[in-house]
């Protein structure tokens, strides 16, 4: 018997046969789709926000820290740069990349599993090449004789002068490179821990974490400034390194924040 096929039930059957390749198509196109959706928003746009926070965290710590032209107060004025310019970037971008802007934050998290090591050393790379881009827009935006006097915003130790009973004598106090790192290291404890604890943990997660991040950070730097000119940030410290030229003990500035960061993480996790 022949078969026509026209038939209605062969047309149906050959109809529901290209539907079903539709529908495979469809599907198909779909997880491409969401394939490419899901790289965008896990990898690369916190990869772009991470460089473009960490450029303008710096550049404005920077421009706030250098502006005191007689150095009074340089402290306060460093550690409100850096921390209000911390509480805006963590609180405006925070939410797609987590808002680290800082190797050692990033090696923190890293430790505590909340981040992949993929991730987090894309994280890094992005970090430091902002640095160094905000150093070098600092160098271009700065005149020459500001640049010189606040070096660059170069981070190192410093020589601290006491004066003698004597009219107009002094005594040079240098901080040993293993006070600096020791300096570097508590303080990055200190900072990573409290980030930790108000942006990761479930007990004490707060929706304020961006002012408590800023408010650790201003005190670290109030401490530590006149000290080892409170970087706690190897990226912040990379880059007017290299523009500044000044890399006196800037192994210290590696070694302290990221071993901090290391015990910190390792604090949380266990």
């Amino acid at each position: 018997m022949a078969v026509n096929p026209s038939a209605p039930c062969c047309y149906n059957l050959e109809e529901g046969s290209l539907s079903a390749r539709q529908i495979i198509t469809v599907t198909n196109t779909t997880k491409n789709s969401d394939n490419k959706t899901t790289t965008f928003t896990d990898i690369i746009q916190p990869m772009i926000v991470e460089l473009i926070g960490t450029i303008f965290f710096i550049l404005i710590g920077l421009l706030g820290s250098c502006s005191n032209e007689n150095n009074n107060n340089s402290s306060l004025i460093a550690g409100l740069s850096f921390g209000f310019s911390l509480i805006i970037f963590v609180a405006s971008l925070g939410h797609i990349s987590g808002g680290h802007f800082n190797p050692a934050v990033t090696l923190g998290v890293l430790i505590t599993g909340d981040i992949q090591l993929k991730k987090a050393l894309l994280y890094m790379l992005m970090q430091l090449i902002g640095g160094a881009m905000a150093a070098g827009i600092f160098r271009l935006l700065s005149h020459t004789s500001t640049y010189n006097r606040c070096h660059g915003g170069a981070t190192f130790l410093v020589t601290i002068k006491t004066p003698k009973q004597e009219l107009g004598e002094f005594t040079m106090d240098h901080i040993n490179w293993w006070e600096g790192m020791c300096i570097e290291l508590l303080l990055t404890f200190v900072f990573v821990t409290i980030i930790l604890m108000v942006t990761i943990n479930n007990k004490s997660k707060s929706n304020f974490a961006p002012i408590y991040n800023g408010i650790a950070l201003c005190v670290c730097i109030l401490a530590s400034n006149m000290l080892t000119g409170g970087s706690l940030n190897p990226a912040r410290s990379l880059g007017s390194a290299i523009f500044a030229n000044v890399w006196s003990h800037h192994y210290i500035y590696w070694i302290g924040p990221l071993i901090g960061a290391t015990i910190a993480g390792g604090f949380y996790r266990y």
